[in-house]
């Protein structure tokens, strides 16, 4: 039987999972990493061969209550939880969902009266507004300056993942593809969310393909089907009219469907200095 989505993601969550981290002892016999099948079956309350075969695509999905069994044995968080059930209801799903395979659109036109407004209200802080592949469609002064002037790049290249992973800049900053706690992981997190939902999607398969070709770090961290959405985190970049290498950023989900608003933040404290103060036009990635 061929991987699906949903085995793929078992098997990964399973082999992520450590023994210690499950309370089961370590040990040298065991020859793979993380859980063994059997391991994960009897926290989950289920028959060890029944989840072999939903590791291997051979037995229909399960209902609820066996999703959240497995997802308590897995140690799932509660974005992990809802992508496991999502995973194993896309095909109802997709009968319903309409594809949308039009070329997504970037600037200021792109945007909402609303949305627009909020952008232009953030004029302390460099803020930016992704689509649902995280692609860049509006962003301030500030941020242009900090991600080296979207604008002047390639319309593929208008995106926060090949920023962090392709762009010369991003991808010589290896915290930012840390496998927990980084911006990297963050929004690959998030892109998995957005898979679940439109698996068949033609732009989101050829953006992971581009990037998974270009940067071992992101295809790394794809693999590890972590899902979760975007919220909040750091990143770590070397800027000349920046006063620190790290910035927390937090992401506020918008209205339309997949977008999101993107600000960094600067030190919390009434007397912190402003990290932003010296950024000026923007220089070339």
């Amino acid at each position: 039987m061929p991987d699906t989505p949903f085995s793929a993601f078992l098997r990964a969550r399973r082999q992520g999972l450590a023994p210690a981290e499950a309370g089961l002892p370590g040990g040298p016999r065991r020859r793979t990493p993380g859980l063994r099948r059997e391991e994960v079956a009897v926290r989950a309350g289920i028959s060890t061969d029944y989840y072999a075969r939903l590791e291997q695509g051979r037995q229909r999905l399960p209902t609820g209550p066996v999703l959240d069994g497995i997802a308590a044995a897995l140690q799932l968080s509660d974005p992990e939880r809802d992508h496991l059930h999502r995973l194993a209801h896309r095909r109802s799903a997709a009968t319903t969902a309409t594809a949308t395979t039009a070329t997504t659109p970037t600037g200021p036109a792109a945007l909402d009266a609303r949305t627009r407004t909020l952008l232009d209200s953030l004029d302390r802080s460099p803020a930016f507004v992704t689509g649902p592949l995280f692609d860049l469609l509006a962003w301030n002064t500030q941020a242009g300056a900090l991600m080296a002037d979207p604008a002047s790049r390639p319309v593929r290249e208008r995106n926060l993942l090949w920023q962090v992973f392709c762009c010369p800049h991003g991808a010589t900053q290896h915290a930012n593809h840390a496998p927990t706690g980084s911006i990297g992981a963050d929004l690959v997190a998030g892109l998995r969310v957005r898979h679940a939902t439109r698996p068949d999607d033609d732009e989101l398969t050829d953006l992971v393909t581009r990037l998974s070709t270009h940067s071992p770090q992101f295809a790394a961290l794809w693999a590890r089907h972590r899902a979760a959405p975007p919220r909040e985190g750091r990143l770590t970049l070397h800027h000349p009219a920046l006063d620190t290498d790290v910035l927390d950023y937090t992401a506020l989900a918008l209205p339309a469907d997949g977008r999101h608003l993107f600000v960094y933040l600067p030190p919390e404290g009434r007397g912190a200095p402003d990290p932003f103060r010296r950024l000026g036009p923007p220089d070339s990635c």
